[in-house]
Protein backbone atom coordinates (compact mmCIF):
# COMPACT_ATOMS: atom_id res chain seq x y z
CA UNK A 1 0.00 0.00 0.00
CA UNK A 2 1.29 3.54 -1.18
CA UNK A 3 0.21 5.40 1.78
CA UNK A 4 2.35 3.15 4.01
CA UNK A 5 5.47 3.60 2.60
CA UNK A 6 5.32 6.96 2.31
CA UNK A 7 4.66 6.87 6.35
CA UNK A 8 7.45 4.27 6.99
CA UNK A 9 9.70 6.20 4.83
CA UNK A 10 8.54 9.98 6.41
CA UNK A 11 9.00 7.96 10.02
CA UNK A 12 12.95 6.84 9.29
CA UNK A 13 13.44 10.27 8.01
CA UNK A 14 12.46 11.72 11.22
CA UNK A 15 14.41 9.83 13.24
CA UNK A 16 17.24 10.17 10.63
CA UNK A 17 16.70 13.66 11.13
CA UNK A 18 16.98 13.88 14.51
CA UNK A 19 13.54 12.94 15.95
CA UNK A 20 13.69 10.03 18.36
CA UNK A 21 11.03 6.53 17.77
CA UNK A 22 7.85 8.16 19.63
CA UNK A 23 8.44 11.51 18.07
CA UNK A 24 9.53 9.91 14.72
CA UNK A 25 5.57 7.89 14.45
CA UNK A 26 3.74 10.99 15.72
CA UNK A 27 5.68 13.14 12.67
CA UNK A 28 5.13 10.79 10.13
CA UNK A 29 1.77 9.85 10.26
CA UNK A 30 0.25 13.14 11.65
CA UNK A 31 2.23 14.95 8.59
CA UNK A 32 1.38 12.22 5.88
CA UNK A 33 -2.58 12.71 6.86
CA UNK A 34 -1.86 16.91 6.71
CA UNK A 35 -1.89 17.95 10.55
CA UNK A 36 0.52 19.97 12.05
CA UNK A 37 2.47 17.39 13.32
CA UNK A 38 4.93 20.13 15.01
CA UNK A 39 2.17 21.23 17.60
CA UNK A 40 1.71 17.34 18.51
CA UNK A 41 5.05 15.76 18.48
CA UNK A 42 6.63 17.27 20.89
CA UNK A 43 3.67 15.67 23.09
CA UNK A 44 5.95 12.54 22.38
CA UNK A 45 9.34 13.39 23.96
CA UNK A 46 9.57 11.82 27.28
CA UNK A 47 8.15 8.64 25.94
CA UNK A 48 11.52 8.13 24.16
CA UNK A 49 13.77 5.76 24.81
CA UNK A 50 11.43 3.54 27.06
CA UNK A 51 10.05 6.42 28.99
CA UNK A 52 12.68 9.05 30.13
CA UNK A 53 15.59 7.33 28.31
CA UNK A 54 15.36 4.66 30.95
CA UNK A 55 15.07 1.56 28.97
CA UNK A 56 13.19 0.31 30.85
CA UNK A 57 9.61 0.51 30.01
CA UNK A 58 7.45 0.08 26.82
CA UNK A 59 9.03 0.85 23.49
CA UNK A 60 8.92 4.88 22.48
CA UNK A 61 7.47 3.64 19.39
CA UNK A 62 4.29 2.05 20.59
CA UNK A 63 4.28 5.08 22.94
CA UNK A 64 4.38 7.67 20.08
CA UNK A 65 1.27 5.29 18.07
CA UNK A 66 -0.78 5.83 21.05
CA UNK A 67 -0.54 9.63 20.96
CA UNK A 68 -1.79 9.52 17.40
CA UNK A 69 -4.91 7.24 18.08
CA UNK A 70 -5.66 9.61 20.90
CA UNK A 71 -5.01 12.54 18.31
CA UNK A 72 -7.69 11.40 16.27
CA UNK A 73 -9.80 9.38 18.70
CA UNK A 74 -9.01 10.39 22.11
CA UNK A 75 -12.03 11.94 24.10
CA UNK A 76 -12.78 15.67 24.02
CA UNK A 77 -15.14 15.55 27.01
CA UNK A 78 -15.17 13.50 29.91
CA UNK A 79 -17.55 10.64 30.59
CA UNK A 80 -17.58 10.16 26.46
CA UNK A 81 -17.23 6.42 25.30
CA UNK A 82 -13.24 5.74 24.68
CA UNK A 83 -14.19 1.80 23.16
CA UNK A 84 -12.75 2.89 19.70
CA UNK A 85 -9.09 4.30 21.01
CA UNK A 86 -8.79 1.35 23.42
CA UNK A 87 -9.60 -0.79 20.42
CA UNK A 88 -6.72 0.55 18.28
CA UNK A 89 -4.58 1.12 21.14
CA UNK A 90 -4.88 -2.90 22.12
CA UNK A 91 -4.46 -3.50 18.18
CA UNK A 92 -1.20 -1.83 17.46
CA UNK A 93 0.20 -3.50 20.80
CA UNK A 94 -1.01 -6.45 19.86
CA UNK A 95 0.47 -6.26 16.27
CA UNK A 96 3.48 -5.10 17.55
CA UNK A 97 4.10 -8.33 20.01
CA UNK A 98 2.84 -10.54 16.74
CA UNK A 99 5.63 -8.70 14.84
CA UNK A 100 8.41 -8.12 17.10
CA UNK A 101 7.70 -10.05 20.69
CA UNK A 102 7.55 -7.86 22.80
CA UNK A 103 7.17 -4.22 23.16
CA UNK A 104 9.68 -3.81 25.64
CA UNK A 105 12.82 -0.87 25.08
CA UNK A 106 15.48 -2.81 26.71
CA UNK A 107 14.75 -5.75 25.17
CA UNK A 108 14.81 -4.89 21.61
CA UNK A 109 18.34 -2.80 22.47
CA UNK A 110 19.61 -5.90 23.92
CA UNK A 111 18.36 -7.93 20.81
CA UNK A 112 19.85 -5.95 18.44
CA UNK A 113 23.04 -5.19 20.12
CA UNK A 114 24.59 -1.57 20.02
CA UNK A 115 26.05 -1.30 16.69
CA UNK A 116 22.21 -2.31 15.22
CA UNK A 117 20.23 -1.06 17.92
CA UNK A 118 19.86 2.60 16.26
CA UNK A 119 19.24 0.76 12.53
CA UNK A 120 17.27 -1.49 14.07
CA UNK A 121 14.99 0.76 15.61
CA UNK A 122 14.71 3.01 12.38
CA UNK A 123 13.48 0.25 10.70
CA UNK A 124 10.61 -0.64 13.46
CA UNK A 125 9.88 2.85 13.69
CA UNK A 126 8.60 2.97 10.03
CA UNK A 127 6.72 -0.41 10.26
CA UNK A 128 5.16 0.53 12.85
CA UNK A 129 4.00 4.60 11.80
CA UNK A 130 2.85 2.70 8.41
CA UNK A 131 0.81 -0.12 10.82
Amino acid sequence: MEIESTVANKAITYFKGGYHCAESVVAAVLDELGEDFEQVAHYATAFGGGFGRSFQETCGILSGAMIVIGHFFGRREQGINWDLPAKLGAAIRSKMIESYGTTHCETFRERFGEEKQLEECQKMTGEIAAM
